[in-house]
Protein backbone atom coordinates (compact mmCIF):
# COMPACT_ATOMS: atom_id res chain seq x y z
CA UNK A 1 0.00 0.00 0.00
CA UNK A 2 1.38 3.38 -0.97
CA UNK A 3 0.87 5.52 2.15
CA UNK A 4 1.59 9.24 2.03
CA UNK A 5 2.10 11.08 5.30
CA UNK A 6 1.34 14.80 5.09
CA UNK A 7 3.81 16.92 7.04
CA UNK A 8 2.54 18.57 10.21
CA UNK A 9 2.78 22.35 10.57
CA UNK A 10 1.37 22.85 14.11
CA UNK A 11 0.77 20.64 17.14
CA UNK A 12 -2.92 20.45 16.14
CA UNK A 13 -1.93 18.45 13.06
CA UNK A 14 -0.73 15.67 15.36
CA UNK A 15 -3.50 15.74 17.96
CA UNK A 16 -6.21 13.10 17.70
CA UNK A 17 -9.60 14.63 18.48
CA UNK A 18 -12.30 12.17 19.39
CA UNK A 19 -15.30 12.80 21.66
CA UNK A 20 -16.81 16.25 21.45
CA UNK A 21 -17.25 17.70 24.93
CA UNK A 22 -18.65 20.94 26.22
CA UNK A 23 -17.31 22.45 29.45
CA UNK A 24 -19.78 24.47 31.51
CA UNK A 25 -19.24 26.60 34.62
CA UNK A 26 -20.83 29.53 36.39
CA UNK A 27 -19.02 32.86 36.14
CA UNK A 28 -19.70 36.33 37.54
CA UNK A 29 -22.02 37.16 34.63
CA UNK A 30 -23.84 33.85 34.33
CA UNK A 31 -23.18 30.47 32.74
CA UNK A 32 -20.14 30.12 30.50
CA UNK A 33 -19.58 27.28 28.01
CA UNK A 34 -16.68 26.12 25.88
CA UNK A 35 -16.43 23.41 23.22
CA UNK A 36 -13.42 21.30 24.16
CA UNK A 37 -11.46 18.65 22.32
CA UNK A 38 -8.99 18.06 25.12
CA UNK A 39 -10.17 16.52 28.36
CA UNK A 40 -8.88 13.25 29.75
CA UNK A 41 -8.83 10.99 32.75
CA UNK A 42 -5.79 11.41 35.01
CA UNK A 43 -6.43 8.90 37.75
CA UNK A 44 -8.90 6.14 38.59
CA UNK A 45 -8.33 6.30 42.34
CA UNK A 46 -9.16 8.93 43.20
CA UNK A 47 -11.13 9.64 40.01
CA UNK A 48 -9.55 12.72 38.42
CA UNK A 49 -9.88 14.40 35.03
CA UNK A 50 -7.94 17.20 33.40
CA UNK A 51 -9.05 20.08 31.14
CA UNK A 52 -7.09 22.96 29.60
CA UNK A 53 -9.54 25.79 28.74
CA UNK A 54 -8.25 28.64 26.64
CA UNK A 55 -7.40 31.60 28.88
CA UNK A 56 -8.70 34.02 26.25
CA UNK A 57 -12.22 32.58 26.59
CA UNK A 58 -14.71 33.43 29.33
CA UNK A 59 -14.87 29.78 30.49
CA UNK A 60 -11.39 29.99 32.07
CA UNK A 61 -12.16 32.70 34.66
CA UNK A 62 -15.51 30.98 35.34
CA UNK A 63 -13.77 27.69 36.20
CA UNK A 64 -11.03 29.50 38.12
CA UNK A 65 -13.40 31.61 40.22
CA UNK A 66 -16.10 29.04 40.91
CA UNK A 67 -13.74 26.09 41.38
CA UNK A 68 -16.31 23.80 39.73
CA UNK A 69 -17.19 22.70 36.22
CA UNK A 70 -19.03 20.04 34.24
CA UNK A 71 -17.90 18.09 31.19
CA UNK A 72 -20.92 17.46 28.98
CA UNK A 73 -20.51 14.61 26.47
CA UNK A 74 -23.00 15.47 23.74
CA UNK A 75 -24.94 13.09 21.50
CA UNK A 76 -24.80 13.17 17.70
CA UNK A 77 -28.05 15.15 17.58
CA UNK A 78 -26.20 18.19 18.98
CA UNK A 79 -24.01 18.51 15.88
CA UNK A 80 -25.60 21.71 14.52
CA UNK A 81 -25.54 23.35 17.96
CA UNK A 82 -21.83 22.61 18.42
CA UNK A 83 -21.01 23.86 14.92
CA UNK A 84 -22.88 27.08 15.77
CA UNK A 85 -20.95 27.44 19.03
CA UNK A 86 -17.59 26.87 17.37
CA UNK A 87 -18.34 29.56 14.79
CA UNK A 88 -19.36 32.15 17.39
CA UNK A 89 -16.85 34.86 18.07
CA UNK A 90 -14.60 34.35 21.05
CA UNK A 91 -16.06 37.18 23.17
CA UNK A 92 -19.76 36.68 22.34
CA UNK A 93 -21.69 36.81 25.66
CA UNK A 94 -24.53 34.44 26.63
CA UNK A 95 -23.42 31.76 24.18
CA UNK A 96 -25.59 29.03 25.68
CA UNK A 97 -28.81 31.00 25.18
CA UNK A 98 -27.84 32.09 21.66
CA UNK A 99 -27.06 28.50 20.70
CA UNK A 100 -30.44 27.37 22.01
CA UNK A 101 -29.05 25.23 24.86
CA UNK A 102 -31.04 24.61 28.03
CA UNK A 103 -28.84 24.87 31.12
CA UNK A 104 -29.77 23.13 34.38
CA UNK A 105 -28.35 23.22 37.92
CA UNK A 106 -29.07 20.78 40.72
CA UNK A 107 -27.57 19.81 44.08
CA UNK A 108 -23.98 20.15 42.81
CA UNK A 109 -24.59 23.83 41.96
CA UNK A 110 -22.78 23.23 38.67
CA UNK A 111 -24.54 24.24 35.43
CA UNK A 112 -24.83 21.47 32.86
CA UNK A 113 -26.49 20.91 29.48
CA UNK A 114 -29.92 19.31 29.30
CA UNK A 115 -29.85 16.43 26.84
CA UNK A 116 -26.17 15.57 27.29
CA UNK A 117 -25.34 11.87 26.86
CA UNK A 118 -23.11 11.90 29.93
CA UNK A 119 -22.25 14.66 32.39
CA UNK A 120 -19.15 14.59 34.58
CA UNK A 121 -19.41 16.98 37.55
CA UNK A 122 -16.03 18.12 38.87
CA UNK A 123 -14.43 20.22 41.57
CA UNK A 124 -11.04 21.80 40.89
CA UNK A 125 -8.33 19.96 42.80
CA UNK A 126 -5.24 21.63 41.33
CA UNK A 127 -4.17 24.14 38.70
CA UNK A 128 -0.98 23.50 36.73
CA UNK A 129 0.44 26.55 34.90
CA UNK A 130 0.72 25.80 31.20
CA UNK A 131 1.43 29.04 29.38
CA UNK A 132 -1.56 30.28 27.42
CA UNK A 133 -3.64 27.29 28.63
CA UNK A 134 -3.48 26.32 32.29
CA UNK A 135 -4.28 22.72 33.18
CA UNK A 136 -7.16 22.21 35.63
CA UNK A 137 -7.25 18.90 37.48
CA UNK A 138 -10.78 18.11 38.59
CA UNK A 139 -11.97 15.63 41.20
CA UNK A 140 -15.07 13.84 39.90
CA UNK A 141 -18.09 14.40 42.13
CA UNK A 142 -20.45 12.38 39.92
CA UNK A 143 -20.49 10.85 36.45
CA UNK A 144 -24.13 10.84 35.36
CA UNK A 145 -25.42 8.86 32.38
CA UNK A 146 -28.56 10.04 30.63
CA UNK A 147 -30.50 6.82 30.11
CA UNK A 148 -32.95 8.55 27.78
CA UNK A 149 -30.21 9.14 25.19
CA UNK A 150 -29.32 6.11 23.06
CA UNK A 151 -27.52 7.91 20.22
CA UNK A 152 -23.73 7.64 20.10
CA UNK A 153 -21.50 10.45 21.26
CA UNK A 154 -20.74 13.33 18.92
CA UNK A 155 -17.20 13.09 17.52
CA UNK A 156 -15.11 15.93 16.20
CA UNK A 157 -14.97 14.17 12.86
CA UNK A 158 -18.77 14.62 12.69
CA UNK A 159 -18.37 18.39 12.63
CA UNK A 160 -16.88 18.56 9.14
CA UNK A 161 -18.96 18.56 5.98
CA UNK A 162 -20.88 21.80 6.39
CA UNK A 163 -24.66 21.60 6.25
CA UNK A 164 -24.62 18.16 4.59
CA UNK A 165 -22.13 15.96 6.48
CA UNK A 166 -23.38 12.64 5.09
CA UNK A 167 -23.11 13.91 1.53
CA UNK A 168 -19.63 15.29 2.29
CA UNK A 169 -18.49 11.93 3.65
CA UNK A 170 -19.78 10.09 0.60
CA UNK A 171 -18.04 12.58 -1.68
CA UNK A 172 -14.80 12.13 0.27
CA UNK A 173 -15.00 8.35 -0.09
CA UNK A 174 -15.55 8.72 -3.84
CA UNK A 175 -12.59 11.07 -4.19
CA UNK A 176 -10.44 8.68 -2.18
CA UNK A 177 -11.48 5.69 -4.29
CA UNK A 178 -10.66 7.49 -7.54
CA UNK A 179 -7.36 8.90 -6.15
CA UNK A 180 -8.66 12.41 -6.96
CA UNK A 181 -8.23 13.46 -3.33
CA UNK A 182 -4.61 12.21 -3.33
CA UNK A 183 -3.86 14.17 -6.51
CA UNK A 184 -5.43 17.33 -5.08
CA UNK A 185 -3.43 17.02 -1.85
CA UNK A 186 -0.26 16.39 -3.81
CA UNK A 187 -0.80 19.54 -5.89
CA UNK A 188 -1.62 21.56 -2.79
CA UNK A 189 1.51 20.30 -1.01
CA UNK A 190 3.70 21.30 -3.95
CA UNK A 191 2.20 24.78 -4.08
CA UNK A 192 2.33 25.28 -0.31
CA UNK A 193 5.45 26.54 1.48
CA UNK A 194 7.79 23.98 2.96
CA UNK A 195 6.78 22.73 6.44
CA UNK A 196 8.45 24.61 9.29
CA UNK A 197 11.48 23.13 10.99
CA UNK A 198 10.20 24.20 14.40
CA UNK A 199 6.58 23.05 14.81
CA UNK A 200 6.34 24.45 18.36
CA UNK A 201 7.42 27.90 17.19
CA UNK A 202 5.00 27.80 14.25
CA UNK A 203 2.17 26.82 16.60
CA UNK A 204 2.94 29.83 18.77
CA UNK A 205 3.12 32.16 15.76
CA UNK A 206 -0.28 30.98 14.48
CA UNK A 207 -2.32 30.84 17.67
CA UNK A 208 -0.15 30.89 20.79
CA UNK A 209 0.42 33.75 23.22
CA UNK A 210 2.98 34.78 25.79
CA UNK A 211 1.95 36.10 29.19
CA UNK A 212 2.57 39.65 27.97
CA UNK A 213 0.41 39.05 24.91
CA UNK A 214 -2.35 37.54 27.05
CA UNK A 215 -2.37 40.60 29.30
CA UNK A 216 -2.62 42.83 26.25
CA UNK A 217 -5.59 40.85 24.91
CA UNK A 218 -7.37 40.35 28.23
CA UNK A 219 -7.32 44.02 29.25
CA UNK A 220 -10.59 44.34 27.28
CA UNK A 221 -12.20 41.32 28.95
CA UNK A 222 -13.03 37.79 27.87
CA UNK A 223 -16.58 38.80 26.86
CA UNK A 224 -17.83 41.92 25.08
CA UNK A 225 -20.87 42.95 27.12
CA UNK A 226 -21.31 46.38 25.58
CA UNK A 227 -24.30 45.49 23.36
CA UNK A 228 -27.46 45.82 25.45
CA UNK A 229 -30.05 46.41 22.74
CA UNK A 230 -31.67 43.45 21.02
CA UNK A 231 -32.93 43.26 17.45
CA UNK A 232 -36.72 42.69 17.61
CA UNK A 233 -38.52 39.72 16.15
CA UNK A 234 -41.08 40.36 13.41
CA UNK A 235 -44.30 41.75 15.00
CA UNK A 236 -47.50 39.77 14.86
CA UNK A 237 -50.04 40.59 12.16
CA UNK A 238 -52.48 43.09 13.61
CA UNK A 239 -56.10 41.96 13.16
CA UNK A 240 -57.80 44.27 15.64
CA UNK A 241 -59.42 47.36 14.11
CA UNK A 242 -57.73 50.47 15.49
CA UNK A 243 -58.14 54.17 15.01
CA UNK A 244 -54.79 55.94 14.53
CA UNK A 245 -54.39 59.67 14.02
CA UNK A 246 -51.28 61.12 12.36
CA UNK A 247 -50.45 64.56 13.75
CA UNK A 248 -48.45 66.69 11.30
CA UNK A 249 -48.89 67.16 7.57
CA UNK A 250 -45.25 67.29 6.48
CA UNK A 251 -43.40 64.11 7.46
CA UNK A 252 -46.80 62.94 8.62
CA UNK A 253 -47.50 61.97 5.02
CA UNK A 254 -44.78 59.30 5.33
CA UNK A 255 -46.41 58.06 8.55
CA UNK A 256 -49.73 57.74 6.72
CA UNK A 257 -48.23 55.74 3.87
CA UNK A 258 -46.51 53.21 6.10
CA UNK A 259 -49.45 52.93 8.48
CA UNK A 260 -51.69 52.01 5.52
CA UNK A 261 -49.15 49.33 4.53
CA UNK A 262 -48.77 48.06 8.10
CA UNK A 263 -52.47 47.79 8.89
CA UNK A 264 -54.83 47.88 5.92
CA UNK A 265 -57.82 47.61 8.28
CA UNK A 266 -56.80 50.70 10.29
CA UNK A 267 -59.09 53.66 10.61
CA UNK A 268 -56.72 56.45 9.66
CA UNK A 269 -57.16 60.05 10.80
CA UNK A 270 -55.07 63.15 10.08
CA UNK A 271 -54.49 66.23 12.22
CA UNK A 272 -52.89 69.53 11.15
CA UNK A 273 -53.10 73.27 11.60
CA UNK A 274 -53.42 74.31 7.94
CA UNK A 275 -56.97 73.52 6.71
CA UNK A 276 -56.01 73.11 3.03
CA UNK A 277 -52.93 70.94 3.64
CA UNK A 278 -54.74 68.80 6.20
CA UNK A 279 -57.78 68.22 3.98
CA UNK A 280 -55.54 67.44 0.99
CA UNK A 281 -53.49 64.88 2.93
CA UNK A 282 -56.65 63.28 4.33
CA UNK A 283 -58.07 62.84 0.81
CA UNK A 284 -54.75 61.58 -0.57
CA UNK A 285 -54.41 58.80 2.02
CA UNK A 286 -58.09 57.92 2.24
CA UNK A 287 -58.44 59.05 5.88
CA UNK A 288 -61.72 58.48 7.70
CA UNK A 289 -61.69 62.06 9.00
CA UNK A 290 -59.33 64.89 9.85
CA UNK A 291 -58.86 67.37 12.70
CA UNK A 292 -57.52 70.91 12.87
CA UNK A 293 -57.01 70.77 16.64
CA UNK A 294 -54.90 68.10 18.37
CA UNK A 295 -56.97 68.35 21.54
CA UNK A 296 -60.04 67.23 19.57
CA UNK A 297 -58.05 64.40 18.00
CA UNK A 298 -56.83 62.96 21.31
CA UNK A 299 -60.33 63.14 22.84
CA UNK A 300 -62.14 61.56 19.89
CA UNK A 301 -63.36 58.05 20.92
CA UNK A 302 -62.59 56.72 17.44
CA UNK A 303 -58.86 57.36 18.00
CA UNK A 304 -56.93 54.85 20.14
CA UNK A 305 -53.40 55.91 19.17
CA UNK A 306 -51.53 58.84 17.67
CA UNK A 307 -48.28 59.28 15.76
CA UNK A 308 -46.55 62.64 16.11
CA UNK A 309 -44.56 64.10 13.19
CA UNK A 310 -43.97 67.50 14.78
CA UNK A 311 -41.05 69.88 15.38
CA UNK A 312 -38.63 68.50 17.94
CA UNK A 313 -39.34 71.17 20.57
CA UNK A 314 -43.07 70.34 20.85
CA UNK A 315 -42.69 66.56 21.27
CA UNK A 316 -43.18 66.84 25.03
CA UNK A 317 -46.36 68.89 24.69
CA UNK A 318 -47.87 66.45 22.20
CA UNK A 319 -47.00 63.30 24.18
CA UNK A 320 -48.29 64.71 27.46
CA UNK A 321 -51.55 65.72 25.77
CA UNK A 322 -51.99 62.19 24.42
CA UNK A 323 -51.06 60.67 27.80
CA UNK A 324 -53.67 62.81 29.56
CA UNK A 325 -56.27 61.21 27.28
CA UNK A 326 -54.73 57.75 27.90
CA UNK A 327 -53.90 57.30 24.24
CA UNK A 328 -50.88 55.39 22.94
CA UNK A 329 -48.39 57.55 21.07
CA UNK A 330 -45.51 57.15 18.60
CA UNK A 331 -43.27 60.21 18.54
CA UNK A 332 -40.69 60.96 15.87
CA UNK A 333 -37.01 60.89 16.77
CA UNK A 334 -35.34 62.41 18.66
CA UNK A 335 -37.59 61.75 21.62
CA UNK A 336 -37.04 65.37 22.70
CA UNK A 337 -34.38 68.09 22.71
CA UNK A 338 -33.55 67.80 26.43
CA UNK A 339 -33.30 64.96 28.93
CA UNK A 340 -35.71 66.86 31.19
CA UNK A 341 -38.40 66.77 28.48
CA UNK A 342 -37.74 63.10 27.72
CA UNK A 343 -38.08 62.15 31.40
CA UNK A 344 -41.30 64.13 31.72
CA UNK A 345 -42.77 62.33 28.69
CA UNK A 346 -41.82 58.91 30.05
CA UNK A 347 -43.34 59.74 33.46
CA UNK A 348 -46.56 60.95 31.85
CA UNK A 349 -47.21 57.77 29.86
CA UNK A 350 -46.20 55.59 32.82
CA UNK A 351 -48.71 57.39 35.04
CA UNK A 352 -51.39 57.06 32.36
CA UNK A 353 -50.63 53.37 31.87
CA UNK A 354 -50.27 53.75 28.12
CA UNK A 355 -47.57 53.28 25.44
CA UNK A 356 -44.83 55.63 24.26
CA UNK A 357 -42.60 54.54 21.39
CA UNK A 358 -39.98 56.57 19.52
CA UNK A 359 -40.09 56.26 15.71
CA UNK A 360 -36.58 54.92 15.20
CA UNK A 361 -36.52 53.07 11.88
CA UNK A 362 -32.89 52.00 12.40
CA UNK A 363 -34.11 49.62 15.09
CA UNK A 364 -36.13 47.77 12.45
CA UNK A 365 -33.84 48.15 9.45
CA UNK A 366 -33.44 44.69 7.85
CA UNK A 367 -29.76 45.24 6.95
CA UNK A 368 -28.90 45.99 10.59
CA UNK A 369 -30.80 42.89 11.71
CA UNK A 370 -28.90 40.78 9.15
CA UNK A 371 -25.55 42.26 10.20
CA UNK A 372 -26.19 41.46 13.88
CA UNK A 373 -26.90 37.84 12.91
CA UNK A 374 -23.50 37.63 11.22
CA UNK A 375 -21.75 39.27 14.19
CA UNK A 376 -23.28 36.81 16.66
CA UNK A 377 -22.54 33.90 14.34
CA UNK A 378 -18.87 34.89 14.34
CA UNK A 379 -18.49 35.69 10.64
CA UNK A 380 -16.43 38.84 11.24
CA UNK A 381 -14.70 37.64 14.40
CA UNK A 382 -14.21 40.41 16.95
CA UNK A 383 -15.85 43.70 15.80
CA UNK A 384 -13.10 46.31 15.94
CA UNK A 385 -14.20 49.37 13.97
CA UNK A 386 -17.52 50.80 12.81
CA UNK A 387 -17.51 53.55 10.17
CA UNK A 388 -20.77 55.49 9.67
CA UNK A 389 -21.25 58.04 6.90
CA UNK A 390 -24.58 59.76 6.27
CA UNK A 391 -26.07 62.91 4.86
CA UNK A 392 -25.90 64.71 1.53
CA UNK A 393 -26.60 68.25 0.39
CA UNK A 394 -29.53 69.66 2.38
CA UNK A 395 -30.64 73.19 3.23
CA UNK A 396 -33.02 73.03 6.24
CA UNK A 397 -35.64 75.75 6.45
CA UNK A 398 -38.24 76.92 8.94
CA UNK A 399 -38.06 75.41 12.41
CA UNK A 400 -35.42 72.89 11.25
CA UNK A 401 -32.98 75.78 10.68
CA UNK A 402 -33.50 77.09 14.23
CA UNK A 403 -31.03 75.55 16.66
CA UNK A 404 -33.27 75.98 19.70
CA UNK A 405 -36.28 74.27 18.10
CA UNK A 406 -34.25 71.58 16.36
CA UNK A 407 -32.06 70.91 19.41
CA UNK A 408 -28.94 71.36 17.28
CA UNK A 409 -28.22 70.47 13.66
CA UNK A 410 -27.29 67.40 11.65
CA UNK A 411 -26.08 65.52 14.74
CA UNK A 412 -29.41 65.49 16.57
CA UNK A 413 -31.43 65.06 13.39
CA UNK A 414 -29.79 62.16 11.53
CA UNK A 415 -27.00 61.39 13.98
CA UNK A 416 -29.55 60.00 16.44
CA UNK A 417 -30.38 57.29 13.85
CA UNK A 418 -26.76 56.21 13.56
CA UNK A 419 -26.22 56.25 17.30
CA UNK A 420 -29.03 53.68 17.48
CA UNK A 421 -27.25 51.74 14.73
CA UNK A 422 -24.00 51.95 16.74
CA UNK A 423 -25.74 50.59 19.83
CA UNK A 424 -27.34 47.72 17.92
CA UNK A 425 -24.20 46.70 16.02
CA UNK A 426 -21.40 47.41 18.51
CA UNK A 427 -22.90 48.31 21.88
CA UNK A 428 -22.85 51.15 24.39
CA UNK A 429 -19.95 53.61 23.98
CA UNK A 430 -17.92 54.66 27.02
CA UNK A 431 -16.18 57.76 25.68
CA UNK A 432 -16.87 60.31 22.95
CA UNK A 433 -14.93 62.97 21.04
CA UNK A 434 -16.40 65.33 18.44
CA UNK A 435 -15.04 67.88 15.98
CA UNK A 436 -16.20 69.61 12.83
CA UNK A 437 -15.15 71.57 9.76
CA UNK A 438 -16.20 75.11 8.91
CA UNK A 439 -19.90 75.95 8.55
CA UNK A 440 -21.07 76.14 4.92
CA UNK A 441 -24.78 76.83 5.40
CA UNK A 442 -24.81 80.01 7.47
CA UNK A 443 -28.61 80.28 7.12
CA UNK A 444 -29.05 77.54 9.72
CA UNK A 445 -27.98 77.98 13.33
CA UNK A 446 -27.13 74.36 14.07
CA UNK A 447 -24.07 72.53 12.72
CA UNK A 448 -24.26 71.40 9.07
CA UNK A 449 -21.50 68.79 9.48
CA UNK A 450 -19.75 66.94 12.30
CA UNK A 451 -17.61 63.91 12.93
CA UNK A 452 -17.82 61.95 16.17
CA UNK A 453 -15.52 59.26 17.57
CA UNK A 454 -16.65 56.68 20.11
CA UNK A 455 -14.71 54.06 22.01
CA UNK A 456 -15.55 51.22 24.38
CA UNK A 457 -13.75 49.70 27.34
CA UNK A 458 -14.34 46.38 25.57
CA UNK A 459 -11.85 47.32 22.86
CA UNK A 460 -13.82 48.64 19.86
CA UNK A 461 -14.06 52.09 18.29
CA UNK A 462 -16.51 53.86 15.97
CA UNK A 463 -16.37 56.90 13.69
CA UNK A 464 -19.46 58.80 12.54
CA UNK A 465 -19.31 61.43 9.76
CA UNK A 466 -22.51 63.42 9.21
CA UNK A 467 -22.86 66.20 6.69
CA UNK A 468 -25.44 68.39 4.98
CA UNK A 469 -22.70 70.34 3.20
CA UNK A 470 -21.11 67.64 1.00
CA UNK A 471 -22.31 64.79 -1.19
CA UNK A 472 -22.11 61.33 0.36
CA UNK A 473 -21.54 59.56 -2.94
CA UNK A 474 -22.14 55.87 -3.65
CA UNK A 475 -20.65 54.38 -0.49
CA UNK A 476 -22.03 52.20 2.32
CA UNK A 477 -23.47 54.05 5.28
CA UNK A 478 -22.06 51.36 7.62
CA UNK A 479 -18.71 49.60 7.32
CA UNK A 480 -18.19 47.11 10.13
CA UNK A 481 -14.66 45.70 10.31
CA UNK A 482 -13.65 42.68 12.39
CA UNK A 483 -10.51 40.55 12.55
CA UNK A 484 -12.15 37.81 10.46
CA UNK A 485 -14.22 39.83 8.01
CA UNK A 486 -15.90 43.11 7.06
CA UNK A 487 -19.55 43.97 6.41
CA UNK A 488 -20.83 46.76 4.14
CA UNK A 489 -24.40 47.97 4.70
CA UNK A 490 -25.96 50.01 1.91
CA UNK A 491 -28.94 52.36 2.39
CA UNK A 492 -31.99 51.24 0.44
CA UNK A 493 -30.34 48.21 -1.19
CA UNK A 494 -31.62 44.62 -0.85
CA UNK A 495 -28.28 43.18 0.24
CA UNK A 496 -25.25 43.55 2.48
CA UNK A 497 -21.72 42.71 1.36
CA UNK A 498 -19.43 40.42 3.34
CA UNK A 499 -15.68 40.33 2.80
CA UNK A 500 -14.16 37.41 4.75
CA UNK A 501 -10.55 37.78 5.88
CA UNK A 502 -9.77 34.33 4.50
CA UNK A 503 -9.29 34.29 0.74
CA UNK A 504 -11.99 32.67 -1.37
CA UNK A 505 -11.18 30.13 -4.08
CA UNK A 506 -10.62 32.52 -7.01
CA UNK A 507 -8.44 35.07 -5.14
CA UNK A 508 -6.52 32.16 -3.59
CA UNK A 509 -5.82 30.72 -7.04
CA UNK A 510 -4.74 34.15 -8.35
CA UNK A 511 -2.34 34.51 -5.39
CA UNK A 512 -0.19 31.76 -6.95
CA UNK A 513 0.14 33.63 -10.27
CA UNK A 514 3.58 34.99 -11.09
CA UNK A 515 4.88 37.57 -11.82
CA UNK A 516 3.22 39.73 -9.17
CA UNK A 517 2.42 42.41 -11.74
CA UNK A 518 0.12 39.95 -13.54
CA UNK A 519 -1.41 38.90 -10.21
CA UNK A 520 -2.30 42.53 -9.45
CA UNK A 521 -3.92 42.96 -12.87
CA UNK A 522 -6.04 39.83 -12.46
CA UNK A 523 -7.32 40.47 -8.93
CA UNK A 524 -10.54 42.44 -8.31
CA UNK A 525 -11.93 43.24 -4.83
CA UNK A 526 -15.36 41.79 -5.69
CA UNK A 527 -13.73 38.38 -6.08
CA UNK A 528 -13.53 38.09 -2.29
CA UNK A 529 -17.05 39.44 -1.74
CA UNK A 530 -20.08 37.43 -0.64
CA UNK A 531 -23.33 39.27 -1.37
CA UNK A 532 -26.04 38.47 1.16
CA UNK A 533 -29.53 39.26 -0.14
CA UNK A 534 -32.32 40.68 2.00
CA UNK A 535 -35.90 39.75 1.07
CA UNK A 536 -37.87 42.13 3.28
CA UNK A 537 -40.75 44.10 1.80
CA UNK A 538 -39.35 47.38 3.12
CA UNK A 539 -35.60 48.02 3.41
CA UNK A 540 -35.78 51.24 5.41
CA UNK A 541 -37.28 50.00 8.68
CA UNK A 542 -40.23 52.43 8.54
CA UNK A 543 -42.72 49.66 7.84
CA UNK A 544 -41.32 47.52 10.65
CA UNK A 545 -41.61 50.32 13.19
CA UNK A 546 -45.22 51.02 12.22
CA UNK A 547 -46.12 47.32 12.36
CA UNK A 548 -44.53 47.05 15.81
CA UNK A 549 -46.34 50.14 17.11
CA UNK A 550 -49.84 49.12 16.07
CA UNK A 551 -49.19 45.52 17.20
CA UNK A 552 -48.10 46.79 20.63
CA UNK A 553 -51.22 48.96 20.89
CA UNK A 554 -53.51 46.13 19.78
CA UNK A 555 -51.91 43.65 22.21
CA UNK A 556 -51.60 46.13 25.09
CA UNK A 557 -47.85 45.51 25.58
CA UNK A 558 -44.58 47.42 25.59
CA UNK A 559 -43.12 47.92 22.10
CA UNK A 560 -39.85 46.25 21.11
CA UNK A 561 -38.14 49.64 21.21
CA UNK A 562 -39.12 51.28 24.48
CA UNK A 563 -39.05 55.01 25.22
CA UNK A 564 -35.98 54.57 27.43
CA UNK A 565 -34.03 53.53 24.32
CA UNK A 566 -34.88 56.86 22.67
CA UNK A 567 -33.86 58.66 25.84
CA UNK A 568 -30.48 56.88 25.78
CA UNK A 569 -29.95 57.88 22.13
CA UNK A 570 -30.61 61.50 23.08
CA UNK A 571 -28.26 61.24 26.07
CA UNK A 572 -25.40 60.13 23.80
CA UNK A 573 -26.20 62.88 21.27
CA UNK A 574 -26.13 65.56 23.97
CA UNK A 575 -22.88 64.18 25.37
CA UNK A 576 -21.43 64.37 21.86
CA UNK A 577 -22.38 68.04 21.75
CA UNK A 578 -20.61 68.51 25.11
CA UNK A 579 -17.48 66.92 23.62
CA UNK A 580 -17.73 69.16 20.55
CA UNK A 581 -17.82 72.22 22.81
CA UNK A 582 -15.06 70.97 25.12
CA UNK A 583 -12.76 69.85 22.31
CA UNK A 584 -11.67 66.78 24.26
CA UNK A 585 -12.68 63.19 25.03
CA UNK A 586 -15.53 62.90 27.53
CA UNK A 587 -16.99 59.93 29.38
CA UNK A 588 -20.47 58.81 28.39
CA UNK A 589 -22.63 58.05 31.40
CA UNK A 590 -23.14 54.33 31.90
CA UNK A 591 -26.55 53.08 30.85
CA UNK A 592 -28.72 52.30 33.90
CA UNK A 593 -29.86 48.71 34.33
CA UNK A 594 -33.39 48.12 33.10
CA UNK A 595 -33.17 51.06 30.70
CA UNK A 596 -33.37 48.91 27.60
CA UNK A 597 -35.15 45.96 26.10
CA UNK A 598 -31.85 44.07 25.67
Amino acid sequence: MNLMRWPGRTIWDTRVQSVCGLISARGDDGVEIFVSATFAQVSLSPPLVIINPNRMHSIEPAVSQSGRFAINVLPLSFRDVVVKLMRMRRREPHKAAKAGLTIIEDAHNIPYVEGARRTVFCEVEAVIPGGDRDLYVGRILESRVNKDISARALLFSDLSGGAHPLLARQLRRTLQATRTLWLAKTLFARLSPQPPQNIALNTYLQAGATQQELEQILQFGTADRSRLLAIPAAPAIMKKRLGVCVVGTGWGGVHCRYLKMAGPSLQLFVCGRDPKKTAHLARAVGATDYFLDMEKAVNDPRVQALTLALPHDVHRQGVEMAADARKAVLVEKPIATTIEDADSMIRAVKKAGTILMVAEDMHFRPAVREAVKHIVRGDIGEPLYLLMHAGGIRRPQGWAAEKERMGGGVLIDIGVHYIRGLRLLMGEPDRVFATRAMQINTKMRGEDSVQVLFESRFGWQAHMLLTWSTQRGDVPDFVLAGDEGTLHLWPGRPFIDYYPAAQRVLPKAISYVRPYSLQEKLFRPWMNRIRIHIKDQDLTGYLGEMKEFIAAVAEGREPASVAADGRRDLEIVLRSYDALTAGTWLDVLEMPKGGSNG
